[in-house]
């Protein structure tokens, strides 16, 4: 507990959540909601480093007095709790009027606390240092012991306010609102243990017994899971979505990169180009403006003739592939079907094979336009010398962004590779 790892560690945590909402923009901060909330987490990861040991000693070493880092561990601490219930105010929503009223009055009041702990620890004569029991060791201490239990008592309605609107509210609410007040209430249930054995370490005290363990040991742990669940609970349904919205992104944009690859270089602007700090939503956007671009390029050279060559190919490699193909096929289908219709009676045996027809002739249809595709790249890329087609194609495919990525992941299939060859031995014969 002496090193400071288990404040330390809460505080870089909290300190790279709030460092998520930073690729979404400057604009951030013009949102008052985004900009608490982010402001919670910041304050929060000062707290949590101001509170370790090594920092405290080191505070008190740079001041020049002794158990300086009290006042302002629990001035940051106070300053958190007021923050957590304008936040909430300001969240859960309601007439502006009375929303402002209620945060004007949060102000007051806990500026006072604030006020009322530096002034009580002026008054109070504590020289002895103490980097990790100082609620206990001076819990009999005139002023300091009144400083601790003002902290307390304001940390107190806080908590109770919070739990109060929480709990009325999280009914009403779904998705990541919910989520984050389910993680309010977490971070509240642990602050409530750490303010019991805060509580019960200083009665203990004030009747002459040492429990002095409950403070040193045992609710340091509780306050830091209490902040970083608190902060995390507020963060939720603010980075939430975000977070989400990139994870989709980021995995589009994986699934898509072979077409990326394949017509990236063909006429792709400069906003097209993708940095490798470019957030995922911010590269799938650019990727797919490329992937539109190389398109463009390559439309004049879509010949139907290599797609209707590729269509006939992969139907015929579909049956060559004998009764292991039409059971692989068959699977996948009624995979769908139950996927989609659990409990429904058993398809009959004409609509199962349909099913797979359909299936093999939607398949063979994403290849033959990935080789169309593919085809009509190697004639961009012989500058000067391809002829346009006789009859041009068109790509369907793209209609859909499902589409797209089927399209993408059809361009690793021997027919297009074939109708690739087969695309650069015909342009070098032109030339």
């Amino acid at each position: 507990m002496d090193s400071g790892v288990v404040f330390y560690i809460p505080g870089v945590l909290l300190l790279l959540v709030a460092g998520l909402k930073l690729p979404a923009g400057t604009g951030v901060w013009r949102d008052s909601l985004v900009a608490s909330s982010s402001a919670i987490l910041l304050v929060g990861s000062s707290v949590c480093i101001l509170s370790a040991p090594p920092t405290i000693r080191l505070v008190n070493d740079v001041t020049g007095v002794a158990n300086f880092s009290a006042p302002l561990v629990y001035t940051g601490m106070t300053a958190l709790s007021a923050s957590y219930l304008i936040l909430m105010i300001g969240w859960k929503g309601g007439p502006p009027d009375t929303r402002r009223h209620a945060a004007r009055l949060v102000l007051v009041v806990y500026g006072l606390v604030i006020a009322g702990i530096w002034v009580l620890f002026a008054s109070a004569d504590v020289p002895v240092e103490r980097a990790q029991d100082l609620d206990t060791y001076y819990a009999n201490t005139p002023y300091m012991r009144e400083m601790i239990v003002l902290y307390m008592v304001a940390h107190t309605a806080a908590t109770v306010a919070l739990a109060v609107m929480s709990v009325s509210w999280i009914r009403e609410v779904q998705g990541v609102t919910r989520a984050g007040l389910v993680l309010l209430v977490v971070g509240l249930t642990f602050d409530a243990s750490y303010q019991v054995a805060k509580y019960t370490a200083m009665a203990a005290r004030w009747e002459g017994v040492n429990w002095d363990f409950l403070s040193t040991d045992v609710s340091p742990p509780l306050v830091m899971l209490a902040g970083i669940t608190c902060a995390c609970g507020f963060a939720v349904p603010r980075v939430g979505p975000p977070a989400v919205d990139n994870l989709r992104a980021w995995r589009r944009y994986r699934l898509l990169k072979p077409l990326w690859a394949e017509i990236q270089t063909l006429r792709a602007p400069a906003e097209g180009v993708i940095r490798w700090w470019d957030p995922p939503v911010v590269r799938l956007a650019r990727q797919e403006i490329a992937i539109w671009d190389g398109v463009l390029a390559c439309s004049p050279y879509l010949d139907d003739q290599v797609r209707t060559t590729a269509y006939a190919e992969a139907v015929a490699s579909h049956s060559a592939d004998g009764p292991s193909g039409v059971r692989a096929l068959l699977r996948a289908a009624a995979g769908s079907v139950t996927q989609s219709f659990r409990g429904a009676p058993r398809v009959p045996a004409t609509t199962a094979g349909e099913g797979v027809r359909r299936h093999v002739a939607h398949q063979a249809t994403l290849v033959a336009e990935a080789a169309m595709l593919a085809a009509a790249r190697v004639q961009v890329s012989h500058h000067g010398g391809a002829e346009l087609p006789a009859r041009a194609g068109t790509l369907q495919s793209l209609s859909e962004p499902h589409l797209m990525v089927r399209l993408s992941r059809a361009l690793s299939s021997p027919i297009v590779t074939k109708a690739r060859r087969h695309a650069a031995a015909r342009a070098t014969r032109q030339e």
